[in-house]
């Protein structure tokens, strides 16, 4: 190449290159000197639908009636409750006096001041009579006849209470409201109504007042029963669980809520199995605490088919048959759902009484009135199951060990004679369903039970509060079964309910077993078998601890000995605080006013005034009695 070519083309890359940044620089954007004004800009962004406040959610909790009474009223009604001792005490020395003093009698004036007292009394006086284990039989049967019926309230108080709980106006709800109550007891009244989608309903209103009224009167028991406790007048501790019992009960009945739902799920469990009874629909848009409102079934109320049985009133049972409504039929139905409802489903109605319980045509049973509902736990159920299995099986020694563990842990009582009543009393009730001219009532269910309350009253077993709902309804259903049917023999029901549940049992595991085969097992089955290995395993590492550990474990046994001188060492303690306090005082005494204090010109001076020694003699009498209640109790054992 001449030299010229090659100037000539490093002259034009020269240009090309000057050129090409040229055209950079003016692509380029021109960078300027900036402040922080300007870089402070609004930029655009979304608005939210919303507020923030939106996604903060509280966890709506239960809400139960709470009632608080205060101090005020639970001391008067202390008052109304002293008046009634005074009264019934002094009518019961008045009859001894007579020569007419009888336990009858005494049930007789009980009842009637409970009914005197105003409503809530007379609902406690209900809830007492279901307590056979606190009160002699005598007053419980007495106590159960109790009316639970009270003047009912204004009408306008009542549609007040429904247009504020359901926040609509009556006219926006109801075609047609009756001003005239077709109910009124001591807790509710109830009205009949139209709704305007036609229903014809029943609403239940809880009384103005009442709940605290209620809560006010357990309180003031509470009082009564802790201050005889403290004084030993009642043994001590003996009232702990009748109080929280009857709390438990009778706030459980204001709750109209939770009524309804137990309402609702007997009436869907029922239509599933179809056994013949059934239940009231709910209308829950309208139902509250405060409010119930139902379906209003119309049939026959089972008290009035008791009493045509018993009168054998010919014409009204022709009327009933007419309808399809059989005596025989019915008592058939009544053993079944009691069996369902205590060993099959959650929870059983408690008051089956015949005031709750309407005959529908072609002998269908509907339960109304859910107020009172009991529930097994899963271990009593079982142990009801085991009794009826050894009752078939003649098995007396463990019909009673089994029915000792529905008190659950025993306090220190004497057990073998508690155990040697229980055989008597199942001994002859075997051989009551086992004989063939044993009464009706002999080989009533319910007949048993009772003596078995009266043991536990005896000797002091706890009866917990499933053992006394589950009595109180025995005794109401096998009271209509015999009058019904006088030829229900209980054990043969009772085996033909157990080959029902058989058959049942059957065809649920052949089916999921048949299922299994076809598709092989779920997710959940490899969940099973993996805690299943897990627990055996761990069955496995308990038994090697428990071959390591010696035979013999010495536990601590809480005695007699033990006990006394835990309360002496407690009085110990109290002189040795009151001559601590005794002693500040008089260093108070000489560093501020140089004056020693004379303690025996005091205790002379405390001596002589006499309403002193009162409180001290109480004291002195308290703690000599807790020590006697003591020295009668067995020792405390260790548990097996």
């Amino acid at each position: 190449m001449t030299p010229q070519r090659s100037e000539k083309i490093a002259h034009a890359v020269e240009r090309g290159i000057s050129r090409w940044r040229e055209s950079n620089a003016a692509r380029a954007p021109r960078i300027r000197a900036t402040t922080s004004a300007d870089v402070i800009q609004p930029m655009p962004r979304r608005k939210p639908a919303h507020s923030v406040d939106v996604a903060h959610v509280i966890l709506p909790m239960a809400k139960r009636p709470v009632f608080k009474p205060g101090i005020v009223r639970p001391l008067q009604r202390i008052f109304v409750w002293f008046w009634l001792c005074v009264k019934y005490f002094g009518g019961n020395a008045l009859d001894r006096l007579r020569g007419r003093a009888s336990i009858q009698r005494r049930a007789v004036r009980l009842r009637e001041l409970f009914e005197s007292a105003g409503a809530s009394l007379a609902k406690l006086g209900q809830q007492l009579s279901l307590r056979a284990d606190i009160l002699p039989y005598a007053y419980c049967a007495e106590l159960s006849k109790m009316l639970d019926q009270s003047p009912a309230f204004p009408t306008a108080q009542a549609i007040e209470i429904i247009e504020r709980n359901v926040g609509r106006a009556l006219n926006e709800i109801f075609e047609t409201f009756d001003p005239e109550p077709i109910g009124s007891a001591s807790l509710a009244c109830v009205w009949q109504a139209r709704l305007k989608s036609g229903e014809h309903v029943a609403v239940k209103v809880r009384r103005p007042g009442i709940g605290p009224l209620l809560s006010a009167d357990l309180r003031a028991l509470e009082w009564l029963l802790m201050l005889g406790e403290m004084l030993t007048v009642i043994k001590p501790g003996q009232t702990k669980d009748l109080r929280k019992d009857l709390r438990i009960m009778l706030m459980g009945e204001l709750n109209f809520r939770m009524e309804a739902r137990y309402n609702e799920m007997f009436r869907l469990r029922a239509e599933k199995e179809a056994q013949g009874v059934t239940a009231p629909r709910v209308f829950f848009d309208y139902c509250s605490d405060e409010v119930l409102v139902n379906e209003l079934v119309s049939g026959i109320w089972m008290w009035e088919l008791m009493a045509a049985v018993d009168r054998k009133d010919q014409e009204f049972l022709l009327r009933a048959r007419s309808q399809g409504i059989d005596p025989t039929v019915v008592a058939r139905r009544i053993v079944q759902t009691t069996h369902r409802q205590l060993l099959d489903h959650m929870f059983f109605h408690a008051d089956p009484h015949p005031a709750n319980l309407v005959i529908l045509p072609n002998s269908l049973i509907c339960f109304i009135d859910f107020g009172a509902v009991g529930r097994f736990s899963t271990e009593t159920r079982n142990t009801w199951r085991e009794i009826q299995y050894h009752l078939r099986n003649h098995d007396i020694e463990r019909m009673v060990h089994a029915s000792i563990s529905l008190g659950g842990r025993l306090p220190p009582i004497d057990v073998d004679d508690a155990m040697q009543a229980m055989d008597q009393i199942f001994a002859e009730w075997v051989l009551a369903v086992t004989s063939t001219d044993a009464e009706w009532w002999e080989r009533s269910t319910a007949q048993n039970w009772l003596r078995f309350i009266n043991v536990a009253r005896e000797y002091g077993i706890p009866v917990s509060l499933q053992t006394v709902q589950f009595f109180r309804a025995t005794l109401l259903y096998d009271s209509i079964v015999v009058r019904l049917d006088k030829s229900v023999d209980p054990v043969r029901e009772f085996k033909g309910y157990a080959r029902r549940a058989g058959k049942e049992a059957r065809r649920r595991v052949l089916k999921n077993v048949q299922k299994r085969l076809m598709t092989g097992p779920t997710k959940m089955d490899y969940l099973g078998i993996e805690q299943l290995a897990d627990m055996v395993s761990q069955f496995v590492f308990r038994i090697q601890r428990s071959v390591e550990e010696p035979i013999l474990n010495f536990r601590h046994v809480v005695g007699k000995i033990a006990y006394s001188l835990s309360v002496l060492m407690r009085l110990v303690y109290l002189m040795m605080f009151v001559v601590g306090i005794g002693l500040v005082a008089n260093l108070i005494s000489q560093t501020w006013f140089a004056r020693q204090i004379s303690w025996t010109e005091a205790l002379e001076a405390a001596a002589a005034i006499g309403w002193i020694q009162i409180p001290l003699l109480i004291i002195a009498i308290v703690v000599i009695r807790r020590l006697l209640i003591r020295m009668g109790e067995p020792d405390r054992q260790p548990p097996s």
